[in-house]
């Protein structure tokens, strides 16, 4: 008897083989019979094992306690984990295939099915013309923000990164801070160029999630501020906003 056990990590994956229980347990179904992207997803899955979907016989839930003696798995916790057979003919053989992922029967009884995950945005701000001080950038929309004028956020979420590319025009001891304001004050995260010389600035910063954290409603704009006599211009801001729907 052939036998794999394969952790299938993808949520797509975790829906697929949870629906592949569902079938099963109510009834020896035919491949044919499971949903579209399902049918596809065994008859891609078997076959690059060498399996023929059609060859397919049965897919079922197998209980921890109940394991065949060739299957091993001392070493894996069975929390929120399940095991599924697939039988399936070969050569006029019936052979097993085993299958080792996250159970959705018992995340669903522990209500964690629905997961999160993290959408990333970006928020463009900038400046097309010189800058010779202190001023807000503007929107992509080529509105100019303020302490009350920016993107308005529609859900609540973290300020994720900060980049900054601009080009120094004149140069002095000094530097150039571009500040993130959120309903108006600083966040204390964002770019400082140096101005020590002319030519193309850069500068990118990243931190976690929740530790500059916004709600909607909040309003988010930024500023270039000088130090120094020095010029600027063509300023490309971009404000990464991270939100978990």
């Amino acid at each position: 008897m052939k036998i794999w056990l394969v952790f299938l990590i993808a949520v797509f994956l975790v829906f697929v083989i949870g629906a592949l229980a569902i079938s099963a347990q109510a009834g020896d179904e035919d491949i044919s019979e499971l949903g579209e992207k399902v049918s596809e997803y065994v008859g891609d899955f078997v076959s690059k094992r060498g399996i023929e979907s059609q060859d397919i016989k049965e897919i079922r839930q197998v209980d921890f306690d109940s394991l065949p003696k060739d299957v091993n798995i001392e070493n894996v916790g069975d929390t929120n984990l399940a095991i599924y057979e697939i039988n399936y003919s070969e050569n006029n053989k019936d052979k097993q295939v085993y299958i080792v992922t996250y159970s959705v029967e018992q995340l669903r009884s522990q209500g964690d099915l629905i997961v999160a995950q993290d959408r990333r945005n970006f928020l463009d701000f900038g400046h097309p013309g010189v800058m010779s001080e202190t001023g807000f950038l503007e929107t992509a929309t080529g509105v100019e923000t303020s302490e009350a004028k920016g993107y308005v956020m529609v859900r609540d979420g973290s300020i994720t990164a900060v980049s900054t590319n601009l080009e120094v025009i004149q140069s002095n001891p000094g530097q150039i801070e571009v500040i993130v304001l959120k309903n108006g004050e600083p966040i204390n995260f964002g770019n400082t160029l140096s101005t020590d010389s002319i030519g193309i600035k850069k500068d990118y910063d990243v931190q976690s999630k929740e530790i500059v954290s916004f709600q909607a409603g909040d309003v988010i704009s930024v500023v270039a501020k000088k130090i120094g006599e020095v010029s600027w211009r063509d300023v490309i801001t971009i404000v990464e906003i991270t939100t978990v729907n």
